[in-house]
């Protein structure tokens, strides 16, 4: 499902008049259509009400996105719906098709809000970006009144959506209220995955209007869906061995952050990775072999933390790494001197590895944080390299400026810096980008606070460095992995809420939540 801009949209539905004959009649009939077969979907599976039971009040506004509630409320009426009409423009109210005395619309309007279902916002659309008027905010101010006096009894449906919000820049009008639903037409906007506007779409729906998929053909950007994530899912066939599913190196962990190692490693193994290899040094071997039971390990040098050490860690692992379709460096490694030396030699041997030799590789944490101190750090990486930073993290890489954890900021960051360092940039957030060099970029929608949790992180490191043994590409790797982990997330939290999740909670929920992916919806 492709993601766009307003002004991309506006060139869709021109080409889509031009080219197809599709014209903005046309178009509003089919987007009211879908929208209202959603709507009622979601009345009779999700709530288990009939729609002859239901009433709703629709706000319509005077410009398309008016138009398109009113085709919406036409075809729910005719399933059977009670129907009324504010239009804020005229300060003309329809209730169940009898037009209600302009001195009495003030009064009848009070009494349906204090008795509707659902309020249906159809007010403005994409077009707008200008503050809202002072009696459309006073209107909205009501619903919210209302919906506030009688929680969980009335549901505002915004119509592609919510007003207020600004579609490109997820910045939002102070007069705007949440929206329990929305359903947005033909694309998501790249507005909808930033905030403030995140907060404010509540559950997401998208409709279609009937434009032809070719149109769609040059789009880059994506949301991250079960849709999309369920055609990543690589094949697990019945001819198998653990040489199948691949083998993954892990260059993680150190005294003050053991934790790390364990859950990275573990998540490999729960995505369905073949084989584990923990390279540690022999103090830590007993932590490891102790929690991770399925692990193999490869010990280092021990001894005093100098640049040498660090060289001795890498020619050993180096020696091992024969047969390893991915090594994973960083999580809880530290930043000591002879563990950013270990860094830069096993970068530099794996530069000069021939393609067909060279393990695919993830850099996360420490990895990252050690990197951020060396001038022109992405010329030492090989391509096709998966880069995992948070916020923090990614200021530092950039070194200069805040990268922010939600706002439109990083979409720029995301395109330009995966390009300019020639990485799979996964920029970790409430809605975390994965971007690549040639410029496709997928957005994840789904997002959950009970993740802001220690060692979650490492978690999805180590789902992406099993997914990348199974022979998917960086990009498809990384975005399964993002899509999975969130989604095992949302299982931990039917039982915890969107608070004291711990990393460890999502390991067993990671195949539990694959398995979800691959039952039909």
């Amino acid at each position: 499902m492709h993601i766009v801009d307003v002004a991309r949209m506006r060139e869709l539905e021109m080409r889509a008049d031009q080219e197809y004959g599709l014209n903005t009649s046309i178009l509003m009939e089919n987007a009211g259509r879908s929208a209202a077969e959603l709507l009622a979907r979601y009345i009779r599976e999700r709530q288990r009400r009939a729609l002859s039971e239901c009433e709703l009040l629709f706000l319509i506004g005077p410009g398309n996105n008016g138009g398109d509630g009113q085709v919406m409320a036409r075809h729910l009426e005719a399933e059977g719906a009670r129907i009324n009409l504010y239009r804020w423009k005229e300060r003309r109210l329809i209730r169940e098709g009898r037009e209600v005395a302009a001195e009495q619309v003030e009064e009848e309007l009070n009494a349906l809000l204090q008795r509707v279902g659902y309020v249906v916002d159809a007010l403005l659309g994409t077009g707008r970006s200008r503050p809202l008027p002072e009696d459309m905010r006073a209107l909205l101010a009501r619903v919210e009144q209302e919906r506030a006096r009688r929680p969980g009894e009335l549901l505002v449906v915004a119509i592609d959506l919510p007003t207020g919000v600004n579609a490109d820049t997820g910045e939002v009008d102070p007069g705007s209220i949440r929206a329990d639903l929305t359903i947005t037409l033909a694309c998501p906007k790249q507005g909808f995955f930033f905030f403030p506007a995140r907060a404010y779409l509540g559950e997401l729906f998208v409709g279609s209007i009937g434009l032809p998929e070719e149109l769609e053909r040059d789009l880059s950007d994506e949301m991250l869906d079960a849709t999309l994530a369920r055609t990543l899912l690589p094949p697990r066939p019945l001819e198998s061995n653990k040489g199948t599913f691949g083998r993954v190196m892990l260059f993680c962990g150190s005294p003050p952050y053991p934790g790390s190692a364990y859950l990275a490693g573990s998540a490999v193994l729960r995505v369905g990775a073949g084989l584990v290899t923990l390279a540690v040094t022999p103090d830590l071997l007993p932590i490891y072999a102790s929690s991770l039971h399925e692990a193999t390990y490869v010990l280092l040098p021990a001894g005093e933390s100098s640049e040498q050490r660090g060289q001795e860690q890498a020619r050993t692992l180096l020696e091992h790494l024969s047969g390893y379709r991915v090594l994973l460096i960083g999580p809880g490694l530290g930043r000591a001197p002879a563990t950013r030396s270990a860094i830069l030699a096993l970068l530099d041997a794996l530069r000069n590895l021939p393609e067909d030799e060279r393990p695919a590789l993830v850099i996360d944490a420490d990895g990252l944080n050690n990197l951020a101190d060396v001038e022109n750090w992405w010329q030492r990486l090989p391509p096709g390299t998966v880069i995992t930073p948070h916020p923090g993290e990614m200021s530092r890489l950039l070194g200069e400026g805040r990268v922010s954890g939600g706002g439109i900021d990083r979409l720029q960051v995301a395109r330009h810096c995966a390009q300019a360092w020639n990485v799979i940039l996964v920029l970790k957030g409430a809605c975390t980008l994965i971007s690549e060099p040639a410029g496709r970029l997928r957005i994840n929608w789904e997002s959950n606070p009970a993740l802001a949790s220690a060692g979650t992180g490492d978690v999805l490191a180590g789902m992406i460095a099993g997914y990348l043994a199974q022979r998917l590409t960086p990009f498809d790797a990384a975005s399964l992995a993002v899509y999975l982990h969130v989604a095992a997330s949302k299982l931990v939290s039917q039982h915890c809420g969107d608070a004291g999740l711990l990393a460890s909670d999502l390991l067993p929920q990671i195949p539990a939540a694959r398995l979800r992916l691959l039952q039909p919806t």
